[in-house]
C-alpha cells in the first residue's frame, strides 16, 4: 500500500511539473538617487548598478529612480547618454526612460535596463497603464506642473507572462512637518491608479520621498547615534515611521512594507563629504532619512536580498539607496499576455 501511495505521489509530481515551467529566479534592483544636478560618470553609473551584487550576479532588471536629474535647460542631455552608453557597455538594453516635468527641465527621471540574456529569453514585458506606458501624477500647485520638481511617474511590467509590478518612482514635498502635503501628493497617485483599473501583484514605491527626523530628536543626539550606529533612536524619531505606526488623521503608505534600515541617513550633505549639513539660513537641519524604497506587500515568492545606502558616492547631498529582490514563481504558459514596445523618450 505504500509504494502505491508514493508511486501515486510521484505520477502528480510530474504531471505538476509537465504543466509547469520552473524558471529561475528574476533578479531585480531597484536604486533612488537625489542627485542634486551632478554629472555622474559612468563608473558612478556601474556602481549604482552592479556593486555589493549577491554572489557577484547581476540583476536581470535595474530600475533607476532619478531626482534632480539633468537640469540643464540648454545643452545636450549627458546624464542621459552616459547612462544608456554605460549600461550598453556592460550588455544592458534600455527599455523604457521617461519623465515628469516640462519640456525644458526633466528633474524626475524612471528608467528601466534589462541585460541582454533576459531580454532574448523574453520573460520581460512593458505593461499599459490605460493607454500609456506610464503615468505621471504632479503636485497640485500651478507652477509645480509647468517646472515638474515634484511628482511622481510610475510604469508596469509583467515577469514570466504572470507576475505583474509597477515601480513609481517620486519626489515629494519636502520640508520638516509636511506631511500632509507628502500625503497628498502620494494620495492622488494610488487614486489615480486605481482609477485605471489595473491589478499588480506587487507595488514599489521609491525616491526622495523627504520624509525628516522630527524636533523631538537634537541634531548633536542624531549625530551621536549615527556615530554609535543607533540607527534605530533616529527611527523612532522619523516622520514616516511614526506616522505609520501612530498617526490616525494623516496617514499614507501604512500597509507598505520597508525592510530594516541599517544605514545613516541619506540626507543632507556637504557635496564631496560625509559631513552633514545641520544649519541652513541659521535653521537647524536635521540629517534624515529622505531617501526610502517600500513594497506593497511581500510573500512567498518575492525575496528581499538587501536594502542598503552606498556612502561613498558623494557628489550630491544625498547619498543613493537601493534594494534588491529576488522572484520566484512558477510560468503560467495558459496566461495570456498584451505586450507593449519598448519606449525611450531621449
Amino acid at each position: 500500500m505504500e509504494k502505491i501511495i508514493s508511486v501515486l505521489i510521484l505520477l502528480l509530481f510530474c504531471s505538476q511539473l509537465i504543466h509547469s515551467k520552473i524558471t529561475p529566479p528574476f533578479r531585480f534592483r531597484i536604486v533612488t538617487w537625489n542627485v542634486g544636478s551632478s554629472e555622474p560618470d559612468c563608473e558612478t553609473f556601474e556602481q549604482l548598478a552592479f556593486s555589493s551584487t549577491s554572489n557577484n550576479i547581476k540583476a536581470d532588471l535595474i530600475v533607476f529612480g532619478f531626482q534632480e536629474a539633468a537640469k540643464k535647460i540648454f545643452g545636450s542631455n549627458s546624464f542621459h547618454k552616459t547612462l544608456k552608453k554605460c549600461l550598453q557597455s556592460n550588455h544592458y538594453t534600455m527599455i523604457l526612460s521617461d519623465y515628469v516635468g516640462s519640456d525644458l527641465i526633466k528633474p524626475i527621471w524612471l528608467y528601466m535596463f534589462v541585460s541582454t540574456t533576459m531580454l532574448q529569453s523574453q520573460r520581460v514585458n512593458l505593461l499599459k497603464i490605460n493607454t500609456e506606458l506610464t503615468m505621471k501624477v504632479y503636485q497640485d500647485k500651478f507652477f509645480e506642473n509647468i517646472i515638474g520638481y515634484k511628482g511622481i511617474i510610475a510604469s508596469r511590467l509583467q515577469i514570466d507572462n504572470i507576475t505583474n509590478m509597477i515601480f513609481a518612482n517620486m519626489h515629494l514635498p519636502a520640508g520638516e512637518g509636511k506631511i500632509v502635503e507628502r500625503c497628498k501628493l502620494l494620495t492622488k497617485f494610488l487614486h489615480t491608479y486605481l482609477r485605471n483599473s489595473v491589478q499588480d501583484d506587487y507595488m514599489f514605491v521609491f525616491g526622495d520621498q523627504n520624509w525628516r527626523t522630527i524636533n523631538t530628536m537634537s541634531i548633536d543626539n542624531i549625530l551621536q547615534a549615527i556615530q554609535t550606529k543607533n540607527y534605530q533612536s533616529i527611527l523612532n524619531n522619523d516622520e514616516l515611521t511614526r506616522m505609520r505606526q501612530y498617526n490616525d488623521t494623516t496617514q499614507c503608505l501604512k500597509t507598505f512594507y520597508e525592510a530594516p534600515i541599517t544605514f545613516p541617513p541619506t540626507y543632507k550633505y556637504f557635496v564631496n563629504t560625509d559631513t552633514y549639513q545641520t544649519q541652513r539660513n541659521y535653521e537647524d537641519r536635521r540629517p534624515s532619512y529622505t531617501d526610502r524604497i517600500l513594497l506593497s506587500n511581500l510573500s512567498k515568492d518575492i525575496r528581499l536580498i538587501q536594502y542598503s545606502a552606498m556612502n561613498d558616492i558623494k557628489i550630491s547631498d544625498h547619498r543613493p539607496v537601493f534594494a534588491d529582490f529576488h522572484l520566484h514563481r512558477s510560468t503560467n504558459k495558459n496566461k495570456s499576455v498584451k505586450k507593449s514596445n519598448f519606449v525611450n523618450h531621449n
